[in-house]
């Protein structure tokens, strides 16, 4: 009787988790609807909408609710005040404007999905691209009024990421209307969003010639110890993953000029790792070489190319 008991359990247990999109899985309330239907309406942009969810198996939503933006297996994210006055980071957004969606969606098109394989988007693109008329950072800043006291800091930013999500902005009509210089800080934004999207599921891990290629378990005293190592990430901090995730985010986001600058080695950012001040040893090179050509071989995707592009070159 024991043994039939616990198979019942056992059963039960399984046929409770629901497999999600892309090799997530996700816990939800049983009373939450999380079907996600397109297209939404029937407007001419909702075909352009359709045909991209039949080709990468993504919703992109101009209709969506603040579960759909805010929730996560952790917790709620949409930020709030403290009672001490602070605020949690987070994003605040609106949904698009129908008559702004179609040059958003064209403004995608050009920044994102026309860099990568249709297979590499339709593996790693997150479950669902919000079409939001405003995306804002939200963080704490203090004013002086008559003491310095903690007040909602506001930022405009052209894309946010959260768990299964990335919010996407300018779905307000002014996409047609960007800058040559927005343009670029958009699909800066947008492939860096893209990318810490994927290292934040762990989608992609370091390959053992990677991990094998540096060493993680000596401890380094200053960032410019870690870089003669060949290792990039935060010094204090340090783990394979995290240094595999601190390379890509580097290509992705930076040109090979920035990379290939002379910066002395105390400054801890990735501008200059490919240069002889903090590349001592000749080892970021090498490393780099291994992430950048396990992206070219198994994806067809030379991450540098969309750093070089999001500087102009």
């Amino acid at each position: 009787m024991k043994n039939y008991l616990n198979l019942i359990l056992a059963v039960a247990f399984f046929a409770g988790i629901s497999a999600c999109k892309k090799s997530e899985e996700i816990l939800v309330p049983s009373d939450i609807d999380v079907t996600y239907k397109v297209p939404q309406g029937n407007n001419a942009f909702d075909q352009t909408i359709l045909n991209y969810y039949n080709t990468y198996g993504t919703y992109l939503l101009y209709n969506f609710t603040e579960r759909d933006a805010y929730w996560t297996p952790t917790g709620w994210k949409k930020p709030v005040v403290s009672a001490t006055g602070t605020w949690s980071v987070g994003a605040d957004i609106l949904a698009a404007q129908p008559d702004g969606i179609q040059a958003q969606l064209d403004l995608i098109d050009k920044s994102l999905f026309s860099l990568y394989p249709k297979n590499f988007l339709k593996r790693f693109l997150p479950v669902k691209l919000l079409l939001c008329s405003k995306v804002d950072s939200v963080f704490t800043t203090y004013v002086f009024n008559p003491t310095y006291s903690p007040a909602k800091g506001v930022k405009k930013i052209p894309a946010y990421f959260s768990y299964d999500n990335i919010a996407v902005n300018y779905g307000d009509g002014s996409a047609s209307t960007l800058s040559a210089a927005e343009k670029l800080a958009f699909l800066a934004r947008i492939n860096q969003v893209f990318f810490q999207s994927i290292n934040d599921r762990s989608l992609i891990k370091p390959t053992t010639e990677f991990i094998n290629s540096a060493d993680y378990i000596s401890v380094n005293t200053s960032q410019a110890a870690a870089f003669s190592k060949g290792i990039i990430g935060a010094y204090t901090s340090i783990s394979a993953t995290i240094d595999w995730n601190a390379y890509v985010m580097a290509m992705v986001t930076l040109s090979e000029a920035d990379l290939n600058r002379s910066v002395a080695n105390s400054n801890t950012s990735a501008v200059g790792i490919l240069n002889a001040t903090k590349d001592t040893n000749g080892l970021i090179k090498k490393r780099y070489n291994i992430v950048r050509n396990y992206f070219i071989n198994t994806y067809q995707v030379d991450l540098q190319l969309i750093g070089n592009k999001s500087r102009g070159m």
